[in-house]
């Protein structure tokens, strides 16, 4: 079982069935789809498990159309209810962070699949009207992000900084566990 990869890394089989993630065989990749935020699929990602992928020059994502700009945000349209009641979404880089939150409990999450939000992002966010977490991976001051001092003035944002130093650069807030996510 390929997908056992990332049961092993703490994600559920029920987090990986709600975000009907597979195993294809003719790419070697974990496959996801990325759905618009009314839920139609408008893209699919793929994520190499090949520990090697950066000497033999693989991509570790690739996707089944080629991405200009990224106008969804990862995993809204499957925790839109939550994210609704809750009043706050919790905004990762990658899709992986979202399902691993998702298997603690948390489902008011999302991913913006980079380091930074877009403009088409931003008028999401805008229109959702929620709070606004950001969880980016550590190294990336989010204070720099043009967008997100624009979001500031339509909704409340907020983000997660690691004062504690308790992970390593470029680790995402849930890669060192629960207990120090709930630190964070």
């Amino acid at each position: 079982e390929k997908l056992a990869i990332w049961e092993n890394e703490g994600i559920s089989r029920a987090s990986l069935d709600k975000f009907e993630v597979y195993y294809d065989d003719f790419s070697s990749r974990i496959v996801y789809p990325i759905r618009d935020i009314n839920g139609y699929i408008i893209n699919v990602s793929g994520r190499t498990i090949d520990p090697d992928w950066k000497a033999k020059k693989l991509r570790k994502y690739t996707y089944f159309k080629p991405l200009g700009v990224l106008d969804t945000i990862y995993g809204l349209a499957e925790n839109r209810e939550n994210i609704e009641a809750a009043g706050e979404i919790i905004l990762f880089e990658g899709a992986k962070s979202v399902m691993l939150a998702d298997t603690w409990g948390i489902h008011n999450t999302g991913a913006v699949m980079t380091s930074h939000l877009n403009p088409c992002q931003l008028k999401i966010l805008v229109k959702l009207g929620a709070r606004v977490v950001f969880a980016l991976d550590k190294g990336i001051n989010i204070r720099e992000d043009e967008n997100i001092k624009r979001l500031k003035r339509y909704v409340p944002v907020e983000y997660i900084y690691d004062a504690g130093n308790l992970l390593e650069d470029k680790m995402s807030p849930v890669d060192a566990g629960y207990e120090i996510w709930q630190k964070l």
